[in-house]
Formats: C-alpha cells, sequence, structure tokens
C-alpha cells in the first residue's frame, strides 16, 4: 500500500511538473494597448550657435552665456543638446565645437 501511494504521488508531481513546463499555470501577458505620447519632431532649423569647449565648460554655462541665463527646464536643454549634437552633454569634449541651443527671450512680457 505504501509504494502504491508513492508511485500516485511520483506520477502526480511529474505529470505536474511537465504541465507547468510546456503549458505553464501564469495567465499570458495581456497587451494593452497604451496611448503613446507623440513628439513633435526635432526641426531641423533650430536656433543654435557653434561654441569651441574649453576647459571647464558645460553645456549649462555656454547655455547661459548664450541666452543670459538659462529660460527653460534643464531636461529641455539637454534634449535640446543631444538632439543637435547626437552626444550626451556628459560627453563633450575640449577643443570641439558643438551647437548649442538657443531660446527666445521669455522674460521680455
Amino acid at each position: 500500500m505504501k509504494k502504491l501511494l508513492m508511485g500516485i504521488l511520483l506520477l502526480l508531481i511529474l505529470h505536474t511538473t511537465y504541465y507547468d513546463l510546456t503549458t505553464g499555470t501564469l495567465l499570458s501577458p495581456r497587451v494593452e494597448s497604451e496611448a503613446a505620447e507623440v513628439l513633435a519632431p526635432p526641426k531641423d532649423d533650430a536656433p543654435y550657435v557653434v561654441y569651441k569647449i574649453n576647459a571647464g565648460d558645460t553645456v549649462l554655462s555656454l547655455v547661459e552665456k548664450a541666452n543670459g541665463s538659462v529660460p527653460v527646464a534643464i531636461e529641455t536643454v539637454v534634449h535640446d543638446f543631444e538632439t543637435l549634437n547626437k552626444i550626451h552633454p556628459t560627453e563633450i569634449q575640449i577643443g570641439k565645437e558643438y551647437k548649442i541651443p538657443t531660446y527666445p527671450n521669455t522674460s521680455a512680457q
């Protein structure tokens, strides 16, 4: 009787293992369509000035130099710089020239 119960238990374990590995017991993930955020395509005629990088320059300091201050969010400056130069602001190199975005004066209202 003990051998019969052990055999049935072994078959049950093997069957559940096989079923779990082939079919699975988890529900299939439902793919819900999410509203994709539509971003405006980058403008090729975006206003910028070209600066040659010197020691100690940062993208933010060059934007301040070009605009007098930073009139937009820093994330916007980073995004615009990456769009213009195809490089992250932390990867700028001394001696190379980069396009620095300029912004219209938003404080003159």
